[in-house]
C-alpha cells in the first residue's frame, strides 16, 4: 500500500506514524492500532495522503470529538491565512498563554535598516524577537535560508541596540517559530547561532504542537467540518482567536457579539467545552 503525499511523492504506508501521530492526541496504543489497521484493510493499493486525513478524522469523530479536533490542528494552522488571521497574530496568544507579555507588526532600527518584526515577546528574563514562518501548503518545510534571513536581521539590530546607553532595548535573542516542519540543514544552523527555534515536532518536548496543546491554546478554527468557513471569518472580527475564548461569554451574549446564527454557536461551544475544559 502506497501514500501519495501532498508533494507527489510516493511513500509506503507506514502504520507506525499513523499509531504515533493518533498517541500523541491521546489515544491508547490500542486504539491507535486499531484505526492503523482499519485504514490497511480499506486502502489496498494507492491513496492519497488526504483521503487517509479524512478517514482518520471520521473514525476519530465517532469515537470522541475533541480527540478529531486535536488531529486536525495542524491543517487548522495552514488554514489561518486565508480565513483572515495572521499566523503571528495566533502565535502571540499562544505565548501570552505561557506567560509572555506580546506585541505585533513593530518597527525596529538596526544598525543598516529598519526591520518589522512579526512579534516581541517579553518574560522576566529574556526579550525576543520573534519570527513567524507560515506555511499554507501541506508538506512545506522551513529550509536554512529562513534560518539565515532571521540571524542576520537579529545580528543587524543587535549591533544597533549594543550602542544604546546602557543597553535599554535589548533583545537576547531571535526565536524562528514556524506552523511546519523544519529541513535538518535549518536546525544545524540554529543550533550551531544559538538561536531558538519552534516548528512542528521540534524540538521533541517544546515543540509548536507541544506548546499548544500544554496551554489548550487551539486555534478557533480547529473544529473540521462544524460550521462554515465564513464562520469563522466572523469570529475574528469579533476578537475571538482561541477556542476557548468561546467560553468567556454566556450564549447569547455570544449571538449579539459575534452576529452568527445561535445553532452554530451552541455546537462551537459544546466542542470547545469538550476541547478546552
Amino acid at each position: 500500500m502506497f501514500i501519495i503525499k501532498a508533494d507527489g511523492r510516493k511513500e509506503l504506508f507506514s502504520q507506525y506514524k499513523i499509531i504515533s501521530s493518533l498517541e500523541r492526541i491521546g489515544l491508547s496504543k490500542n486504539e491507535a492500532k486499531e484505526i492503523a489497521q482499519t485504514l490497511k484493510m480499506r486502502y489496498r493499493d494507492t491513496v492519497s495522503s488526504d483521503e487517509i486525513f479524512h478517514a482518520v478524522i471520521a473514525m476519530l469523530k465517532s469515537h470522541d470529538s475533541a480527540l478529531a479536533a486535536k488531529y486536525n490542528l495542524r491543517r487548522a494552522l495552514m488554514q489561518l491565512g486565508p480565513a483572515g488571521y495572521p499566523f503571528e497574530q495566533y502565535i502571540a496568544h499562544v505565548l501570552q498563554d505561557i506567560g509572555y507579555q506580546t506585541k505585533t507588526n513593530q518597527i525596529v532600527r538596526g544598525t543598516c535598516v529598519q526591520h518589522e518584526i512579526d512579534v516581541i515577546a517579553k518574560d522576566q528574563k529574556h526579550d525576543y524577537i520573534i519570527e513567524c514562518k507560515y506555511h499554507n501548503t501541506p508538506g512545506a518545510r522551513s529550509d536554512v535560508k529562513v534560518a539565515l534571513y532571521s540571524w542576520a536581521r537579529f545580528q543587524d539590530i543587535k549591533r544597533k541596540w549594543e550602542t544604546l546607553p546602557e543597553h535599554q532595548h535589548e533583545y537576547h535573542n531571535i526565536w524562528l517559530v514556524t506552523n511546519t516542519r523544519f529541513t535538518q540543514d535549518a536546525i544545524e544552523y540554529g543550533k550551531c547561532m544559538g538561536m531558538k527555534i519552534t516548528g512542528w515536532g521540534y524540538p521533541k518536548e517544546e515543540s509548536l504542537e507541544h506548546l499548544i496543546h500544554s496551554t489548550k491554546a487551539y486555534p478557533i478554527n480547529i473544529f473540521p467540518d462544524l460550521v462554515p468557513p465564513f464562520t469563522f471569518a466572523k469570529l475574528y472580527q469579533a476578537r475571538m482567536h482561541l477556542a476557548k475564548d468561546l467560553l468567556t461569554y454566556p450564549l447569547a451574549e455570544l449571538v449579539k457579539k459575534t452576529n452568527i446564527k445561535h445553532n452554530e454557536l451552541s455546537l462551537l461551544v459544546t466542542e470547545a467545552q469538550k476541547l478546552c475544559l
